[in-house]
């Protein structure tokens, strides 16, 4: 069958993001379906460019990433990110009305203006639709206090619409299907299926960590890292005060990759403080992640207070887990519920950076109980989360949308 997938921000082959629908629509195309992805031509979290790609098999089976231009520096604020998300939406549909007919459609939001893309195309065609849903929209920005209400009611109606509109929903998070089960949708309209742990990122060659250690300069010191984009909801001020209470501790180190509009903020934060234990460091290459937290000792999550919290499943949760790293946290919510119920690491508050310096300084007196939390995280990952399921069964799902049984059977919950 033909495939269109739009979603605005597709990550590139070794970019910052989620992998997950990279390799979903290569399987699709593996198994001999031809898959049109739309996107636009830069990566939401450092704006590199991202190029167009394409890939056949032997069995016909193709996919084909297209690039459409939409304006940068979205991490300027909500007006510069409105700004991109709806200069992508008329390209985007001016250029989808040009590939060949589909037989699913597939839209993917954030934004939820790349949702109505593709569910106009859907309509155009005839064709089922089924609704990505990987970030709540508006009610995130409502709970933030982003926007206020009058400003949220048409982004609702629309979000109302695409939900009526879909064939199937697909939610990133439990946390996500909770929510839309309470806007009345129904409960066998809507899977789960998270971004999943792939094991052949961390088979890593022998010497990996001792290699990097030397590299950084993280020889004999307790290294605790966070790897992920440094926004306000991820909270990484909360690090930045959790070091500043460690600081006469020159055998602990925080290490932070990433970019973000919060990530100047904590910068200067952390230079008003005089701080020399904690270092700021540049995004890396996804697939240089497995070596950075192998090399690290704990990994380190912060999340914001917010009605919504239980909606985030982050990236870094399955990262940390599926490298099995303890997770050291302060946040509230389904994530560090999971942590704490898997003994994959240790939990406090959100904001909470006395507790988490209280953790940090814990586990570096007892490293031998860190590897048991984090044989704990693996072994969930690859229970629950093993991306080869996820991808199996939300590839079964997107079969059964284009047959018109989705509704006939039963909704998947991985988590």
């Amino acid at each position: 069958m033909i495939i269109h997938y739009y979603q605005q921000f597709f990550t590139g082959p070794d970019a910052p993001g989620t992998l997950t629908p990279r390799k979903l629509m290569r399987r699709l195309a593996q198994a001999g379906h031809k898959v049109h992805v739309v996107a636009t031509d830069f990566n939401v979290y450092n704006e590199q460019s991202e190029p167009p790609e394409r890939e056949t098999f032997p069995n016909g089976g193709s996919w084909t990433v297209h690039r459409v231009s939409s304006a940068r520096g979205l991490r300027r604020g909500l007006r510069a990110r409105l700004h991109t998300y709806l200069g992508f939406t008329l390209p985007a549909y001016r250029f989808a009305k040009t590939l060949p007919r589909p037989d699913v459609v597939i839209g993917s939001i954030q934004p939820l203006f790349t949702g109505l893309v593709a569910q106009r195309i859907a309509g155009r065609w005839r064709v089922p639709f089924l609704l990505e849903i990987r970030d709540l929209w508006p009610d995130a920005l409502e709970a933030k206090r982003a926007i206020s209400s009058w400003q949220a009611w048409p982004l609702h109606r629309l979000a109302n619409f695409l939900y009526a509109r879909a064939d199937c929903i697909v939610s990133l998070t439990p946390g996500i299907k909770s929510v839309l089960l309470k806007k009345g949708i129904a409960a066998e309209k809507v899977d789960v299926f998270p971004n999943g742990f792939d094991p052949a990122m961390y088979d890593l060659p022998a010497g990996t960590r001792e290699l990097v250690r030397a590299e950084r300069g993280w020889d004999g010191q307790f290294v605790a890292v966070f790897t992920g984009t440094h926004v306000e909801v991820t909270a990484v001020e909360t690090i930045v005060r959790a070091a500043n209470e460690l600081r006469d501790r020159r055998d602990i180190r925080f290490e932070l990759f990433g970019k973000g509009q919060r990530k100047p903020a904590a910068m200067q934060l952390a230079q008003d403080l005089k701080l020399t234990n904690l270092h700021f460091n540049d995004p890396v290459p996804k697939s240089r992640i497995p070596d950075i937290l192998a090399a690290a000792d704990a990994a380190l999550m912060t999340l914001f207070k917010s009605p919504l919290i239980d909606i985030y499943f982050e990236n870094k949760l399955v990262d940390y887990m599926g490298a099995g790293k303890p997770i050291l946290a302060a946040m509230d919510g389904m994530q560090g519920g999971l942590i704490e119920k898997y003994n994959a690491g240790r939990v406090v508050g959100s904001f909470d950076h006395e507790g988490l310096a209280r953790l940090v300084s814990e586990a570096a007196a007892a490293p031998e109980s860190l590897a048991e939390m984090g044989r704990n995280g693996r072994a969930f990952a690859g229970k629950t989360l093993l991306l080869e399921n996820i991808l199996d069964g939300y590839m079964k799902r997107i079969e059964e949308v284009e047959q018109g049984r989705a509704k006939e059977l039963p909704a998947t919950d991985i988590v």
